[in-house]
């Protein structure tokens, strides 16, 4: 009989757990759950059985309690997502052609390597069999986790949980910052009409211009800055 693992708890409190919305949140400590009745958690015991730990009804099953129950995920190099899953005893997630879920490979081949997707109630991992892990209960034996489902359902969709430290943060679109003496300097040339090929602009102060773009009389203000140099034919 599989035992559960006997550890001190650790507490992950601190490390900030919360939900994995993308793939690439799956890179770094991972703690996998599902939403089955009861709740189960992936959990490594002290021989390398995986098992689909039942969690109490009254935890918030967010976040890992023993080490035992975290995956480190890792992208595979060369691909966009393919990922491999390694557990506390640095023994890697894998499924054979049959379907038969372990965590006791000590290097990587197909066989350890899976293809993440997201759905709109968490993650599925699709094996190198293209087929999909799942929870599945067995009468009188509690859950236990399999990989030979050919579609993704209820039983096939993970809630995975990373620590926010590693979660990627999506980039913030930087605004292209426009000088506006170059803004000047680009107005000049579409309009000025005189000078030979030369561009002439005010010596004033160019703090003005920036006040007239705040308060939006941009246009105007490089008119009346293009008529203190000298008249040309749009300033008259």
């Amino acid at each position: 009989m599989t035992t559960i693992p006997r550890m001190r708890p650790t507490k992950f409190s601190s490390l900030g757990w919360v939900l994995v919305e993308s793939v690439d949140d799956l890179v770094g400590p991972l703690y996998i759950t599902h939403p089955s009745e009861p709740p189960v958690c992936f959990t490594i015991d002290e021989d390398d059985h995986l098992l689909a730990y039942p969690l109490g009804d009254d935890q918030s099953h967010t976040e890992p309690t023993i080490v035992n129950q975290v995956f480190v995920g890792a992208r595979l190099v060369g691909t966009t997502n393919t990922f491999t899953f390694k557990s506390c005893h640095h023994k890697y997630l894998r499924s054979d052609k049959f379907g038969v879920v372990s965590a006791d490979s000590e290097a990587i081949s197909g066989l350890e390597e899976w293809n993440p997707s997201i759905t709109d109630a968490g993650i599925a991992f699709q094996n190198a069999h293209n087929k999909f892990m799942m929870i599945d209960e067995v009468a009188n034996k509690g859950f236990r986790i399999r990989a030979d489902s050919e579609e993704v359902g209820f039983c096939e969709t993970f809630r995975v949980y990373c620590q926010s430290r590693f979660k990627r943060k999506a980039k913030k679109e930087k605004k292209e910052k426009v000088d506006d003496s170059s803004l000047e300097v680009d107005n000049v040339r579409k309009y000025q009409s005189w000078g030979g090929g030369r561009l002439h602009t005010t010596k004033e102060d160019r703090r003005e211009l920036k006040r007239a773009k705040q308060e939006g009389r941009a246009a105007e203000a490089m008119l009346d800055r293009r008529a203190k140099v000298k008249s040309d034919r749009y300033c008259k």
